[in-house]
């Protein structure tokens, strides 16, 4: 079988990893993967085939390097996929599904999409205006409406897609949860340096937070709850970089409120941590707190767990499938109750051992192999589709 996706770029972060992921899946296999791009993609694979696409500078990115990608990649794709004769197209995203709608119905191949958050939602962060706001929608239903099956990552984005497409499209809408990865423990004597080695005294009490720094991440309800939980030797680590320079104005901006209420020295910033170093952070801090305002299903939080870490998230769709329980869930708007269970966490025993007993139980459900369910979700049923569906 011979398949096609596109990705403009490879960054960091936990959406990209899928994707390597979601490769993998079928080069494993034996199956070619043809793959666009405007930057190099290396897997170290001989059935991967990496179709470049000239650009005007040698890093694209941000808006140009998305003009670009809509611009070029429907012509690419489509020569591409009709040289090669693939078999199926694999959107990771609904851009790459818009860009492979025309190779898709000309030559009557079956297409799967792939949802894992609200294009929109980073639009608006981003303060974009109404017309890139208007035009992105446009796009997002495009691609869903040429999809012959959509995965999405929780069951509130699936169920958001079916409502959008009812009465439009029979569309085969399915949910695929991130698993947690195989995670070795460091030794003990590493685990035991990592606190002094940031500053933190080996008695101190640690929160860690981590993820691509952007605005959704509200990370200041962190630094602001930290200043009201009246532990003195309580440390906050927050992991991770952002990609634009609204991302860098915004981690300056946490910077400068930790500095404004006094907590500089124990709020501290560690910048992009590689896998295992940030698993050997989980291993050493308390306690694990995503306080996000919007996610698909934080594979970071996921990771958290397999380090067996205790976690709380905020109350929205992604994470509240992870963590279920009311024990482990805030309002992302309430500092308060954040506040109350951080608290509790650290000096109500009987809860202490609630919230470790319910994350131990959460872990287990996403221990599974996530490659071999994404192929068998992908592939199930697709050529009796492609048959069918534009008859």
């Amino acid at each position: 079988m011979k398949i096609m996706t596109a990705m403009y770029t490879l960054r960091r972060g936990g959406a990209y990893d899928r994707f390597e992921l979601m490769l993998e899946a079928f080069l494993e296999k034996g199956h070619d993967v043809h793959c666009l791009s405007l930057t190099p993609i290396h897997m170290g694979r001989s059935f991967f085939y990496n179709h470049l696409v000239q650009t005007l500078t040698k890093r694209p990115q941000g808006p140009i390097a998305k003009l670009w990608v809509i611009l070029f990649f429907p012509g690419y794709s489509f020569f591409w996929g009709w040289r090669e004769k693939v078999d199926l197209f694999v959107a990771f995203g609904s851009i790459y599904a818009m860009i492979f709608t025309l190779p898709k119905l000309v030559m009557r191949k079956p297409m799967v999409t792939f949802i894992r958050g609200d294009l929109t939602f980073g639009f608006k962060t981003q303060g974009l205006l109404s017309p890139f706001l208007w035009l992105s929608k446009r796009i997002e239903y495009l691609g869903l409406r040429f999809s012959d099956r959509i995965l999405t990552v929780n069951k509130t984005m699936e169920e958001k897609i079916v409502e959008m497409m009812r009465g439009k499209k029979k569309i085969d809408v399915q949910t695929l949860f991130n698993n947690i990865p195989t995670i070795q423990k460091p030794l003990a004597e590493g685990i035991c340096r990592l606190k002094p080695s940031y500053g933190i005294p080996r008695e101190g009490k640690v929160l860690i937070t981590a993820g691509i720094l952007n605005r959704g991440k509200n990370v200041e309800m962190l630094i602001r709850s930290l200043s009201h939980i009246g532990i003195k030797d309580l440390f906050l680590l927050v992991a991770g970089e952002g990609f634009t320079e609204m991302d860098v104005r915004y981690r300056d901006s946490l910077k400068e409120l930790a500095r404004r209420v006094g907590l500089d020295r124990r709020v501290i910033f560690t910048g992009w941590l590689e896998k295992n170093e940030l698993w050997s952070l989980f291993f050493a801090a308390d306690l694990f707190i995503l306080p996000s305002l919007r996610e698909g299903m934080p594979n970071v939080l996921l990771e958290a767990l397999g380090c067996n870490l205790p976690c709380m998230g905020s109350d929205i769709p992604g994470t509240t499938e992870i963590l279920k329980y009311n024990e482990l869930l805030f309002d992302p708007l309430n500092d308060k109750a954040l506040i109350e269970k951080i608290r509790l966490f650290f000096f109500d025993s009987p809860f202490f051992e609630k919230v470790k007993k319910l994350c131990q139980e959460r872990k287990h459900t996403f221990i599974f192999d996530w490659k071999e369910e994404v192929f068998q979700m992908i592939t199930a049923g697709l050529k009796i589709r492609c048959l069918t569906s534009f008859q």
